[in-house]
């Protein structure tokens, strides 16, 4: 006996067409192209194509991997209610760049959006007891912030050294070579922000 033929369901449809539109609203705010995300999600391009289209329902799997490279949730891309939240990025721990110093007793992540880059850098930096983190001239004009969340680490630039304690910041030129240290026994963790030259004006 042959299998009756389903009707399309009205609500079902009216769901997998919002679910592709919301796909491709969010890779569009992210200038992700489907490769992008393809490359991101390990989803096939081809499907991702399809699903924004409408010509196909994915399965919870699929969903779950868009939304982890979106930035986003299963439930806000299939809700009913519209998507009204300020969040632009969630970055996760695996997702954050980690660089370490050449003594391996520093670590600075990088947790300021890439996008910026070329004019603001901001990381998240950590130092163990005797860990020096030596850096190259930033472009002429640059200035650094350092702020010291735990600990204490001591700045040298060209002789001058100067040394800041948890809840103290210390903002100095960073367009010549900076050396940050650990000289305490315990510890120290701090965030530092580089304004690059092409927002600093001369003074």
């Amino acid at each position: 006996m042959a299998r009756q033929k389903r009707e399309p369901c009205p609500e079902t449809e009216a769901l997998s067409e919002k679910l592709g539109q919301t796909i491709l609203r969010l890779r569009t705010a992210d200038k992700m192209s489907l490769g992008d995300l393809s490359s991101v999600s390990g989803v096939a391009k081809s499907m991702i194509s399809q699903i924004e289209k409408n010509e196909t329902n994915p399965t919870l799997a699929t969903l779950s991997r868009l939304s982890q490279a979106l930035g986003t949730s299963v439930e806000a891309m299939v809700s009913d209610t519209p998507n009204v939240t300020a969040l632009v990025q969630h970055s996760r721990i695996q997702d954050t760049p980690l660089l370490m110093s050449e003594d391996g007793l520093c670590e600075l992540r990088i947790i300021g959006s890439l996008d910026t880059i070329e004019f603001v850098q901001w990381y998240d930096f950590k130092a163990k007891s005797g860990g020096v983190l030596e850096s190259s001239p930033h472009p002429q004009g640059s200035i650094e912030n350092l702020t010291i969340l735990s600990g204490q680490l001591d700045v040298t630039i060209e002789g001058e050294t100067w040394t800041a304690s948890e809840g103290e910041t210390l903002r100095y030129r960073a367009d010549r070579p900076h050396k940050i240290t650990n000289t305490a026994t315990r510890a120290a963790h701090a965030t530092m922000v580089n304004i690059l030259a092409h927002t600093v004006r001369s003074r």
